[in-house]
């Protein structure tokens, strides 16, 4: 489904286009209520100010089975940088935020798979919601009515970009992949060399590797990043388009690393011995 094509966007529209302007809307009287007041808006409205763009912007989600701690947005289109974020179910309405998207570049991006910090135990429905990174700091900021900062993207209608999107739930689905067989197994080690790619603002991976082993990370990304390690083992510094980066693993262990310009940029590299 799609919020341009089918006209099945939500029938509200955003006041808080820019929240990082200090405007703020009444939150109701539903203390989760995490979507702004219905107002009339228009896309020259989301225009306005110092801030970027708010409009347009497109959604395509599909109805899916799920392990109830992923969703997957088919596609969605910004107009600045910004995210994809889950509400669950309030009444038929948008809800409180249970999973946002890392940072996503303006522009579309495809297959976006959402881990869900609450994890759904049943199936029903859930409402992916664009917003916009309004701040340019790379750190998802939306709970009203304290917190406004980024703001709900809007499509070439004026109505907020998102969708009901129907999911059942099966505890069984493997939403990670396994190999070819089908079995869940865990994906051979990768030894001597391994790479991760930075693009569409995020890592790829999680990967395992042998100790010993040297991990190139390369930027392939229209921004700067840097691959930092949560525990200081390691740091790229500031990583331009193109530009790469080695560190070798000899001490097996989980890694958790980081992109310091983007926080919301996260991943994983396990060493086995």
């Amino acid at each position: 489904m799609s919020v341009s094509n089918r006209g099945l966007a939500i029938g509200f529209a955003a006041v808080l286009l820019l929240g990082a302007c200090g405007d703020s809307a009444e939150s109701g009287d539903t203390a989760d209520a995490d979507v702004p007041t219905t107002t009339q808006a228009t896309a020259d409205d989301s225009q306005a100010g110092d801030g970027p763009p708010m409009a347009p912007a497109e959604l395509s989600v599909s109805d899916q089975v799920s392990d109830g701690v992923h969703v997957v947005i088919d596609s969605v289109t910004l107009p600045a940088d910004g995210y994809v974020v889950i509400h669950a179910d309030g009444g038929g309405s948008p809800g409180a935020v249970i999973g946002h998207s890392d940072l996503l570049p303006a522009g579309e991006s495809v297959e976006v798979q959402i881990h869900l910090d609450s994890p759904l135990t049943e199936s029903g429905t859930v409402f992916p919601m664009a917003h916009i990174d309004v701040d340019g700091d790379g750190v998802y900021e939306f709970n009203p009515p304290d917190d406004t900062t980024d703001g709900p993207a809007l499509t070439s209608d004026g109505a907020v970009a998102v969708l009901p999107v129907d999911i059942e739930v099966d505890a069984d689905l493997d939403m990670h992949g396994g190999d070819d067989a089908g079995d869940g197994s865990a994906a051979e080690p990768q030894s001597g060399s391994a790479e991760i790619v930075i693009a569409g603002f995020s890592f790829s991976g999680p990967i395992t590797v042998t100790a010993g082993t040297t991990v190139t990370i390369t930027n392939d990304d229209t921004a700067d990043h840097t691959w930092t390690s949560t525990t200081g083992a390691f740091d790229s510094g500031t990583l331009g388009p193109g530009e790469t980066f080695e560190f070798t693993f000899d001490t097996p262990g989980d890694y958790e690393f980081f992109c310091a310009i983007h926080p919301g940029m996260t991943g994983m590299v396990t060493v086995v011995p």
